[in-house]
């Protein structure tokens, strides 16, 4: 599969999923929205953004060896793991007791940090008896579930270990996960050494009942679910063995505990601390923390700083684990000069070329040192700051000047042919895997100044108020559209000031509230010259016969409960003062009509008056996002 080929598609099929809703009569409108499509405004170049190759650390037999660091077990349970240099670190600071974050990107293993330390507890404290010695707590369930899963494999790697020589693991092909673990203990009458359960709320009341009975070594939750654990009368028999068993508090994607939520838990933690009758060691792990901070000593002293509000416990830097990267490509310290880099993309090359022939690349050099990896001190290898693909293209083409489309199109065939080779790899390496980054912005509205249509402002991005030519601080209005005909309805609300002031079409209307109840939200129309009337005497023929009555003296009117349901003539300056008396000087016409909107005088389309405006008044593509998604 091309992944450029695919986004392309992908990008293609959405913006014609979006145009199909856009229904816009003003032609400068359209213009400026078809604009904003065409420069990408509402989904800009996608980022590209590299996983780096991590180092390796010690190989983990030796790791696990008689009176290593690790307890022999963990050499069958992570049997086929060969850890990362950051993995090692955090393992040796987990073993000897001490408190620790992991603070390395997506994909380098940062579970299996706490899980080994974990593990490596509960098997060298073997006869302790049964109660929850570790408490794992996720921003998520999705996550606890896929962590369930993950502690399954470790589980069953452990029990193909120990099967007969001559046990037929054909068997095991069709069975799911929990049956495959069954038959195992069956056929090797053993048992996985470590107990685990989540507990989120999720769970039948068999099963907490369980846990409640017989609490495992592990407990995976959620910190609103652990918040009820240590409070619920019914948890108790769980809150008593966490207070007398308890010896690791972990919290994972730790930078997602902030503000508020933060508080909660920091206060979560450090009463779990003071009930657990011995120390509580404390490990979180974050993507995303170490972004602040110019050196690796900077960027480690403010992730302890978080941790120790987090945590309520003193972390050194030395207690901070960042990922050790390294390069794959034949860099010898220079980069390639402009004439070898340029004839490198003249230069035909193909996707079924050899590893060593991608490794020595000078394009695959300088795409790995110039957008995937920067050398931030004497012996800092940090990965660098997305870019987008169009940006990476400019890049090189100011580098080598070379064509723009020649240097596109080299670098997807690189990334192409580096995923080729990556696919006859084994193990962990591998050559720029990559990910494609596209943000699909919110639909959005359309905002207008109330100048006359041919002169006025046109923008995409929400506000109140712009600076314009003629005004320091001039008001901006949402502009909605009719989905039968296109005409633009402006969200205003009348002042007793005689001012229209911008609203949010979202903005909620209550017919309790004296603001609201005369009629002040609605939506000004503008009555274009020259252009046909929006609204005349003789068009209350048109409308429903419910609306109307017949009076004694002949004539047709409107009944009073709908008599300012009609267009209302306004008239209004760019500044938004009104006045609902003749034209004043300087002022323009227009039309004003309350919400809800009960009928469309452009179509002459009538509504429900229980039907919500957003059924019949549209933003861009107002079927939004997660639809088209």
């Amino acid at each position: 599969m091309n992944i450029f080929d695919t986004h392309e598609r992908i990008i293609a099929d959405y913006r014609s999923y979006l145009e199909s809703f856009i229904n816009i009569r003003d032609k400068r409108i359209k213009e400026k929205v078809d604009e904003d499509l065409n420069t990408g405004k509402l989904f800009p170049q996608p980022l590209i953004q590299f996983n780096p190759s991590f180092e390796f650390g010690e190989p983990l037999a030796r790791l696990c060896e008689p009176g290593g660091m690790l307890h022999p077990e963990l050499a069958n349970i992570f049997k086929g793991f060969e850890l990362y240099r950051h993995q090692v670190e955090a393992l040796k600071l987990g073993t000897a007791g001490k408190d620790f974050i992991v603070t390395s990107g997506t994909g380098s293993g940062k579970s299996l940090t706490y899980i080994g330390t974990i593990f490596n507890h509960v098997l060298r404290n073997a006869g302790a008896g049964r109660g929850v010695k570790a408490i794992v707590v996720y921003p998520m369930n999705a996550l606890i579930n896929s962590q369930t899963e993950e502690f399954k494999k470790y589980q069953e790697t452990y029990l193909r270990g120990l099967a007969r020589l001559d046990f037929d693991y054909s068997e095991l092909d069709e069975l799911e996960t929990d049956d495959r673990i069954v038959a195992l203990e069956t056929a090797t009458g053993a048992k996985f050494p470590i107990t685990f359960a989540q507990y989120t709320g999720q769970e039948s009341s068999d099963v907490r009942a369980d846990i409640l009975t017989n609490p495992p070594d592990i407990l995976m939750t959620n910190y609103m679910m652990l918040e009820l654990i240590m409070t619920r009368l019914k948890e108790r028999p769980l809150r008593e063995s966490i207070a007398e068993h308890l010896k690791f508090l972990v919290f994972d994607e730790l930078h997602t505990y902030r503000g508020r939520q933060g508080s909660d838990v920091g206060m979560l933690i450090r009463r779990i601390r003071a009930q657990a009758r011995a120390r509580v060691q404390c490990i979180g792990t974050s993507a995303t923390m170490s972004s602040g901070g110019d050196s690796l000593e900077e960027q480690k002293a403010e992730v302890a700083r978080v941790g120790e509000m987090i945590f309520g416990k003193t972390f050194e830097t030395e207690q901070v684990v960042n990922e050790f990267l390294q390069r794959l490509t034949a860099f010898d310290g220079r980069l390639p000069s402009r004439e070898e880099l340029a004839e490198s993309i003249k230069t035909p090359f193909a996707i079924s070329q050899a590893e060593d022939d991608l490794r020595r690349h000078p394009l695959a050099i300088w795409l790995e040192n110039r957008i995937g990896l920067e050398l931030s001190g004497p012996d800092w290898l940090r990965r660098r700051n997305p870019v987008s693909l169009e940006d990476a293209t400019q890049l090189l083409m100011e580098e080598t000047g070379a064509e723009i489309n020649l240097c596109r199109a080299s670098l997807q065939k690189l990334l192409l042919w580096s995923s080729e080779v990556n696919k006859k790899r084994s193990g962990r390496r591998a050559y720029f895997p990559f990910r494609l980054h596209q943000f699909i912005s919110q639909t959005g509205s359309v905002y207008l100044t109330l100048d006359p249509a041919e002169k006025r402002e046109i923008r995409m991005e929400p506000g109140h108020f712009i600076k314009t030519d003629r005004h320091a601080r001039q008001r901006i209005y949402q502009a909605v559209f009719s989905r039968v005909t296109g005409q633009e309805f402006i969200c205003v609300k009348k002042t007793g000031e005689a001012i229209l002031e911008p609203r949010d079409f979202n903005d909620r209307y209550d017919l309790d509230d004296d603001d609201r109840s005369g009629g002040n939200y609605g939506y000004l129309i503008p009555q274009v010259e020259g252009e046909e009337e929006l609204w005349t005497a003789d068009m209350i023929a048109n409308l429903p016969s419910a609306w109307t009555k017949v009076y004694k003296d002949g004539r047709l009117d409107i009944i009073p409960k709908y008599r300012d349901r009609v267009p209302q003539e306004i008239w209004y300056n760019e500044e938004g003062a009104f006045s609902l008396s003749r034209y004043a000087a300087g002022y323009q016409r227009g039309w004003f009509m309350p919400v809800p909107l009960l009928f469309d005088p452009g179509s002459m389309t009538f509504y429900d008056a229980k039907t919500n405006d957003g059924s019949k008044l549209m933003r861009l593509g107002n079927e939004g996002r997660s639809t088209a998604t």
